[in-house]
């Protein structure tokens, strides 16, 4: 199995929470090789990395994390100032990997493996690019990136790549293609264009293989009143994945506090990331200190008290009818 991350130093931590979690759960998996497009990582992290990796017998490969602008003549915008322009990096892996790489699992640091992978790894794929989990999105998204309404927006926190049908088919071009064409705006950067140009050529997996905070911590209903979501999954699917999560995505959500690696969260998944930190070289470390401002915490404080009937509609109007109309007249 061939698994590729992207990380700088500061993530480091939470990778390695990432990668224990998926040996110790693949302990009967022939091969294992990691692949880490790191960034200004520094040499004490990196020989920590592959210390870790060498005890379960596994392979790491630390390859410099490319730039994505001037390696790849790739004109980005950035959209919005916390989000970082490397995460387009999983969408030109055919050229960042080495070419005898024909499959490869990528994931976002901040997931962890709880359970096995054989079958998931190597799952037919058919006719696609990929396999992805479904993202709870609406309606006014699906038009807003003029997607068709037979396919399915897709979360890009952990997809399984086939590189060789990538490469032959030139997709890293598209991808190039399609930014330049949106003078480097697109709005939630590399998912929506992994979206937008593999339309109906990506398998829909079952969303306990990307179980993300939204689908673990809100009820059916809940989401629905969220996100407005109308082609996700169904309830006894969403109901599987938070009782037997394979790959979960520690993504924000507002209605919890922080997450597992910021001292003083209540992550729903942080027992869980703890027993994997434990199996790691900063089980010693202490956690991050949140980075949010006193107000934030008071204003989410104020929301997480409400009842959630009441908040969660309101917020829902919000994101789904406010958001995408500001988005699309700020970029007509």
């Amino acid at each position: 199995m061939n698994v590729v991350y992207h990380s700088s130093d500061s993530f480091a931590p939470v990778l390695a929470v990432s990668m224990v979690s998926i040996m110790e759960n693949n302990k009967d998996m022939d091969d294992i090789t990691f692949f880490v497009l790191e960034k200004q990582m520094t040499e004490n992290s990196k020989q920590k990395l592959m210390q870790m990796v060498k005890s379960y017998g596994r392979n790491l490969v630390l390859i410099p994390m490319p730039d994505m602008q001037k390696d790849f003549n790739f004109p980005i915008a950035r959209v919005r100032k916390k989000w970082i322009l490397d995460s387009y990096c999983r969408l030109f892996l055919g050229s960042i990997l080495p070419k005898e790489i024909e499959r490869v699992l990528y994931l976002d640091c901040d997931t962890l493996c709880h359970g096995d992978l054989f079958e998931f790894w190597n799952m037919d794929l058919g006719e696609n690019y990929c396999g992805a989990v479904t993202d709870a999105v609406g309606e006014h998204y699906y038009e807003l990136f003029d997607m068709n309404k037979t396919s399915r927006y897709c979360n890009s926190g952990m997809v399984l790549f086939d590189l060789k049908r990538w490469r032959e088919d030139r997709m890293e071009d598209k991808v190039a293609d399609y930014v330049r064409k949106k003078n480097g705006f697109v709005f939630f950067m590399e998912q929506s264009v992994m979206n937008i140009v593999l339309q109906d050529r990506i398998k829909i997996l079952h969303p306990k293989y990307n179980t993300y905070t939204l689908i673990s911590a809100l009820s059916n209903q809940e989401l629905r009143w969220l996100r407005h979501c109308k082609r996700l999954y169904g309830k006894e699917e969403l109901e599987e994945a938070k009782r037997d999560p394979r790959l979960i995505h520690l993504t924000n959500l507002f209605l919890v506090k922080g997450r597992p690696w910021i001292e003083g969260n209540n992550h729903p998944y942080k027992e869980i990331f703890m027993s994997y930190r434990k199996l790691t070289p900063w089980k010693n470390e202490p956690l991050m200190k949140a980075n949010s401002s006193k107000l934030k915490e008071f204003e989410m404080g104020i929301i997480r008290l409400m009842p959630r009937c009441i908040s969660l509609p309101i917020i829902g109007i919000v994101y789904e009818y406010i958001r995408p109309r500001q988005i699309a007249r700020q970029h007509a």
